[in-house]
């Protein structure tokens, strides 16, 4: 009987996600990379989706993650997914039942060429592969085994008794019509500002405190060999804490100050740092599911407002293509009694596709000026993005339809034609409207 290989036998390529990125002319996020400080530029990198043009770093390549040789693409924004030669093939428009097998070829051929034009030998070839390998390798012996969620709760729960909500933090909760009761709620929740400057001494109390680091995403060992937490200049801003069904506290994301690439939000991670722990995209769950129908949005933030507000349980998707993780939570809602979903992703679904010359600055660049105020001229950028959320939308609805639940589309701030006026865009606008209007006007 012929022997099956381990994991580590498993053949790898010798060319990587990122020499295939490289080819087909991807384009790397640096700012992103230099402002999340949690990426290991050889293994990941934050880039332009191809498929949607998402450039806030919601999509990203991986060679190697958890110690695994990945080699994957994705993007959090439209839900796209390949593997290195799978997307070749898909940007390359190759079709047939041997694209696959032709496009593994041609990369093979390239990484061949690479360099200084003289054609590598079989030999050359065969220690890139091991050096993915070594690289997985390494990896994984840097990096710390993650702890159950039961201890990780532990752990962030002690960590949220060293911060507080700053003034300027509660300022923008305040902007966006939310009022100082629900904030004192939100900050019993876990809403607080990081402290950049007492990051180092916020571990040494929670190791005093009896409490574990290794295996916590966020901490990590420094330079000096010390336990710390991944607070840092780049990532200032407030704390979003995500909890599960069953109401552990399972991670944050952090509502930046200053946002890099007009994304706003970033995961408390230590990805790619000595014992550090990396954190996975979590739908995170506001209130306590009642009855048979559970509601879901856009965004970790915008659904506890939400929740707060209505005082209904809703479900917060930190990306619409992100359907894995939001099939195991309606799964477990499921088993809690919930029948109904009520999908309440942005109004960005209903956008009017008409050009105002108002989509960004590229418009100025557009190449059918001509057709500019022209009522029936559609604009392109405004169809991809329209198709792209619809497209995110569909992943929410083929998901319930797949675990036996129904699904329904909620409208609000709608014309006559049932397109979107432009005016409240999240359900938390929506749900927020009166109460900054009054502060307007003040």
């Amino acid at each position: 009987m012929k022997k099956r290989k381990t994991q580590d036998e498993e053949y790898t390529a010798p060319f990587t996600i990122m020499d295939v990125a490289a080819y087909l002319g991807i384009e790397k996020l640096e700012d992103c990379q230099k402002g999340y400080r949690v990426k290991d530029p050889e293994n990941e990198a934050n880039v332009v989706c191809p498929f949607c043009g998402d450039a806030r770093g919601k999509a990203s390549i991986c060679v190697c993650g958890g110690g695994q040789v990945k080699n994957v693409f994705h993007c959090y924004d439209c839900g796209s997914g390949y593997n290195m030669v799978t997307l070749y093939a898909e940007l390359k428009h190759m079709k047939g039942k041997d694209r696959y097998k032709r496009a593994y070829r041609e990369l093979y051929r390239k990484k061949q060429r690479q360099g200084n034009g003289k054609m590598r030998s079989r030999k050359a070839m065969q220690q890139e592969s091991q050096k993915v390998k070594k690289r997985a390798g390494s990896q994984k012996k840097k990096m710390a085994e993650p702890l159950n969620r039961e201890q990780v709760d532990q752990t962030y729960r002690a960590m949220l008794k060293y911060l507080k909500l700053k003034q300027v933090h509660r300022n923008d909760l305040v902007r966006r019509g939310v009022s100082d009761e629900i904030i004192q709620r939100m900050i019993e929740k876990g809403y607080r500002s990081i402290n950049v400057e007492g990051s180092l001494s916020i571990a040494r109390r929670l190791i005093k405190d009896g409490c574990k680091l290794e295996g916590v995403p966020g901490f990590f060992k420094n330079w000096d060999g010390e336990w710390d937490l991944n607070f840092h200049d780049g990532n200032r801003g407030y704390l979003c804490p995500v909890y599960d069904i069953e109401g552990f506290l399972r991670g944050f994301q952090i509502r930046l100050d200053r946002p890099v690439k007009k994304n706003k939000y970033v995961w408390l991670s230590s990805s790619g740092m000595e014992k550090g722990t990396a954190i996975s995209s979590l739908v995170g769950v506001s209130g306590v599911p009642k009855g048979e129908s559970i509601f879901l949005t856009e965004g970790i933030l915008k659904a506890e407002i939400a929740s707060q507000i209505r005082g209904d349980c809703f479900l917060g998707n930190p990306g619409i293509g992100n359907w894995r993780d939001l099939s195991e939570v309606l799964k477990a809602a499921k088993e809690r009694g919930v029948k109904h979903v009520y999908e309440m992703y942005d109004m960005d679904k209903m956008l009017r596709l008409t050009c105002q010359e108002d989509y960004d600055e590229r418009c100025r660049e557009c190449e059918d000026k001509e057709e500019h105020g022209n009522p029936e001229f559609e604009c392109p950028r405004k169809r991809l993005k329209r198709d792209t959320i619809r497209k995110g939308c569909n992943s929410a609805y083929r998901v319930c339809k797949e675990l036996g639940l129904t699904c329904k589309r909620e409208l609000w701030d709608v014309g006559e034609d049932g397109l979107w006026d432009e005016h409240e865009k999240g359900i938390d606008d929506w749900e927020t409207r009166e109460i900054r209007k009054k502060c307007d006007s003040a």
